[in-house]
């Protein structure tokens, strides 16, 4: 393109000085014919080769002949010039001095110079056409070299830029795929193989950070496996010790479990009692030799340390214990070289804890199943002391004194008196008996006071008609514990029954309900006769049961006689979580 414009720019004249060098041709032209028209007219000749000689030797053919001092044009130029300044010039000269017709010679010299004038204008419209088949070859050639340029960049951008951007763009889909083992080619310095390194190095990356994750995810994963192992574990621990008693809980099963989730094959459980010195109970989670030491009982070394022991010939000790008190020894041994992880040591702790608890809790009930017992069994003494044992007393003493009676032969009289009161005494002790037998015979049956007080009303009301029962419960929200419920609901039946027999009313009612101070009140109200003045004298072992019972519980008993008729017994005690929650606010 720049030379086309070089070479248009050197060619801006030719047509120029093709169209000058015409004209010189028709200015010969009319200097021959105004020579001949007008001889006399000088001036306008004159004038007329001035032009010629003005256009000849000034202006675009001078120019250009200058341009091109060698070739055709320089050539036929020079010959124009000097066929003009030589010949025809001189001609003409001679020709106005002289006054006379051109002749012969004269017209042969135009001639000739108009023949050089025609081979000057070939000469210029040659090179004009030269310049333009030129620029047309040039032209041509820049259009082929041109079309080769773009089939090589083409090749070049195919080869070094769209292949290797495909596969950048193919690594990057399989990367957004998830696969990062797809690389790019790296060869070259170019910015294309830089990217390919940095798409490399950042797949590399993305690999080991998902490799790093999948490996995290497979440790979380088999922690919270763990995790959820062990806390079902603990579950059925606590479970089996809750649902029944920890002294008939087979814990076999859940120490087989226990060797399974922590991995650990030989587990040892020795189950003791508080005040044992050895194992009544010793089991494996695999079959083994049992040591001659635990088969003497020799358990010293096991069972006899405040804390956990380090690993003594690869085996780990746990105890069994809650406070002071002792109940066996979880015994872990381990393979040679290894060592107990953080989670394997807390989960021992915890089932060491929970069977401590259960076997805690075994005691403790047993403890208080003693105590009650105990307890009942000297409120039975003091019942029977108080009311069948001095029945059968007096009736020992008519039976002496029948037997003394009939040694003196008394009067026969004397002697249906002394049986008749046997009698009385028999139906007297008879009626305590049954009493006392409905009194022992109480249970709750897991229903609770309501249900319980509402079975002894329909016992009594199937007994007698006369008798109407009210009964207001409004404890229900209140959480009693066992001892409570017997000694509450023994209280109750014992005044109720107290109004049935003794009262001689009609309308009984019985309320147990609770007041702003967490206090319990129960409170039996008859509209009979009324106490009397000392009713010590009347059923005395019957309120001898309710006193002896309100003081297990810490609370207060009255029986007072109404206004207008009847009695009215009234029982009041805080119950023992009121009592606590009493305690927390007074420590808080």
């Amino acid at each position: 393109m720049f030379t086309t414009v070089f070479m248009s720019d050197g060619a801006q004249f030719d047509a120029q000085a093709v169209n000058v060098a015409g004209s010189l041709r028709m200015k010969t032209y009319r200097i021959h014919s105004f020579m001949l028209d007008n001889p006399n007219d000088i001036e306008t000749i004159n004038q007329l080769v001035d032009e010629f000689d003005l256009t000849l030797n000034t202006g675009v053919l001078v120019n250009q002949q200058a341009l091109r001092d060698s070739g055709d044009i320089a050539k036929h130029h020079a010959a124009v010039t000097k066929n003009w300044s030589e010949r025809v010039k001189p001609l003409i000269e001679t020709y106005l001095t002289a006054s006379g017709d051109p002749n012969t010679s004269s017209l042969d010299g135009f001639n000739k110079l108009v023949e050089d004038i025609e081979l000057l204008v070939g000469a210029y419209q040659k090179h004009a056409e030269t310049n333009i088949a030129t620029i047309r070859l040039v032209q041509s050639l820049a259009l082929f070299s041109t079309l080769i340029l773009i089939a090589l960049a083409m090749v070049i951008v195919h080869r070094h830029i769209e292949q290797p951007l495909s596969k950048l763009t193919w690594v990057a889909h399989q990367i957004g795929k998830g696969d990062f083992t797809a690389k790019a080619e790296e060869t070259g310095k170019g910015e294309l193989a830089i990217l390919a390194r940095t798409i490399n190095k950042m797949s590399g990356s993305l690999y080991r950070s998902k490799s790093q994750l999948e490996e995290q995810i497979k440790r979380k994963t088999r922690k919270l496996s763990r995790s959820n192992q062990s806390l079902e574990l603990l579950f059925q621990v606590s479970r089996k010790l809750n649902e029944v008693e920890p002294g008939s809980v087979d814990f076999q099963p859940l120490l087989n479990k226990l060797a399974a989730v922590t991995g650990v094959k030989d587990l040892d459980l020795c189950i003791m009692t508080a005040q044992g010195t050895g194992p009544y109970e010793h089991l494996m989670s695999t079959e083994k030799t049992i040591p001659d030491k635990c088969q003497q009982q020799l358990c010293h070394d096991c069972t006899e340390h405040d804390s956990l022991f380090p690993p003594v010939n690869g085996q780990m000790k746990y105890q069994l214990s809650i406070g002071d008190q002792h109940y066996g020894v979880l015994v872990v041994s381990l393979d040679e070289g290894s060592i107990l992880e953080d989670w394997q040591h807390q989960l021992f702790e915890a089932i060491a804890e929970q069977v401590a608890n259960g076997l805690s809790m075994k005691y403790q009930n047993e403890q208080r199943r003693r105590i009650a017992l105990m307890n009942e069994r000297t409120v039975i003494a003091r019942e029977l002391h108080d009311s069948l044992a001095q029945a059968l007393s007096y009736l020992k003493i008519q039976v002496t004194r029948l037997q003394r009676l009939q040694q003196k032969e008394s009067a026969q009289e004397q002697i249906d008196q002394v049986i008749d009161e046997l009698k009385n005494g028999l139906g007297a002790a008879y009626s305590e008996l049954r009493e006392l037998l409905t009194t022992f015979r109480l249970k709750l049956d897991g229903q609770g006071i309501k249900a319980a007080l509402e079975q002894t009303i329909s016992q009594l009301q199937n007994r007698s008609d006369d008798f109407s029962f009210t009964l207001n419960y409004h404890v229900s929200n209140i959480p009693f514990t066992p001892q409570e419920e017997i000694h509450l609901l023994q209280i109750a039946r014992e005044a109720t029954q107290n109004a049935f027999y003794h009262s001689q009313g009609s309308n009984i009612e019985i309320g147990i309900t609770s007041n702003s101070l967490s206090e319990v009140i129960l409170t039996v109200k008859d509209n009979g006769i009324g106490i009397p003045e000392d009713p010590n004298k009347l059923n005395h072992y019957g309120l001898a049961i309710m006193k002896e019972r309100s003081r297990n519980l810490d609370g207060e008993l009255t029986v007072k006689r109404n206004d207008e008729r009847g009695t009215t017994v009234m029982f009041s005690f805080i119950p023992e979580y009121a009592r606590t929650l009493e305690l927390k606010s007074k420590s808080a």
